[in-house]
């Protein structure tokens, strides 16, 4: 096997991998938690599932060779998705300073997760 098919196959299940872990993690956060009618949840949906669709023009190259060179509409979707980035984080940090201003944040690491 040569350095660029392993490259080619690590790139594969990485893919694979990453997709449906994000996939799995949307599926599993939805049977545990009403995150729609959070908004930090939602923006962790959104990111996630956003995170998730970006892998899908590399999917298209490495399994189709169907890349953005080879197609416009490939092209566009591609863009798009990397456009969509820095909006949904904005929202997100938006969402974080609302709710931190209005005190509806845990505060010191009460939270319980790993705070000092």
């Amino acid at each position: 096997m040569t350095q660029e098919q392993l490259l080619i196959l690590a790139l594969k299940v990485a893919l694979i991998s990453g997709f449906c872990s994000l996939a799995g993690w949307v599926a599993l956060y939805t049977a545990l938690a009403a995150w729609y009618k959070d908004p930090i949840g939602r923006t962790l949906v959104a990111k996630t599932t956003l995170i998730a669709l970006l892998f899908i023009p590399t999917t298209l190259a490495l399994f189709f060779h169907l890349s953005r060179t080879d197609s416009w509409a490939a092209g566009w979707v591609q863009a798009a998705l990397i456009g969509l980035v820095s909006p949904v984080m904005w929202w997100r940090s938006l969402v974080w300073l609302r709710l931190h201003r209005a005190g509806k944040l845990p505060r010191d690491g009460q939270d319980g997760g790993d705070g000092p």
